[in-house]
């Protein structure tokens, strides 16, 4: 049967149609790919030399994750007393162990099924942690419409990496998307950094439930 072109049925694609292979929305994910795949080799260069040092010591990557997950504890600490230069630093310096572990666990030879496993794990402990404060933050202030926003975007965070897990699961990779991890965690930081953390909230918020409509629609048109 021959491709025929026809408009994906989604406003925020209708710029990639899709024919039965795909179409330019899946050769520019296939792009994207590839350029995560040269960050994480000029990333794993970059530490290699640090990531020497942590082995000699004993550190392994899942410790590194772990210490991530507890340097991620200072970041509602700090939003509570509305320090949020501070709860950038921490946020970013979090981010840093997000980094190394697998920067760690590729030079060093450790990568294994489980430390994969550990690493999503804590990164959904840690996302919490950084939420739970946002809802902290906002009862503290007796602002019931942000606590409500921040309760929503603490589950469309949480369903982006869902999507992406269960996907994969069936065989399926997953890694589209506008806002991953990463982002959401650079954006939230800077929102710190900038004194408007309910801005970047909000942001953070409508990328990731853009990013969960991508991702649905990648896993569909891979299975229709």
């Amino acid at each position: 049967m021959p491709p025929t072109n026809r408009p994906a049925r989604f406003i925020w694609a209708r710029d990639f149609p899709l024919n039965n292979h795909g179409g330019e929305f899946i050769k520019s994910s296939h792009k994207k790919r590839k350029h995560q795949a040269g960050l994480k080799s000029w990333i794993d260069k970059t530490l290699k030399p640090f990531s020497r040092f942590l082995v000699l010591i004993g550190m392994g990557p899942n410790l590194a994750t772990f210490l991530g997950v507890l340097v991620t504890l200072m970041v509602p600490f700090e939003m509570l007393q509305d320090k949020w230069m501070a709860a950038g630093l921490w946020l970013l310096g979090a981010g840093f162990f997000d980094v190394l572990d697998g920067a760690l666990a590729r030079n060093s030879g450790f990568k294994r099924p489980f430390g994969a496993f550990w690493d999503s794990t804590m990164d959904r402990v840690s996302e919490s942690i950084v939420f739970g404060g946002f809802l902290l933050y906002y009862y503290q202030h007796q602002n019931p419409q942000a606590l409500l926003m921040a309760f929503s975007v603490c589950v469309l965070s949480i369903m982006v990496s869902y999507t992406r897990a269960r996907a994969e699961g069936l065989g399926i990779k997953c890694e589209v998307g506008i806002l991953p991890r990463p982002g959401r965690v650079v954006l939230l930081a800077l929102g710190f950094f900038l004194g408007i953390p309910t801005a970047a909230l909000g942001l953070v918020g409508l990328l990731s439930l853009v990013t969960v409509a991508q991702r649905i629609h990648w896993v569909w048109s891979k299975t229709r």
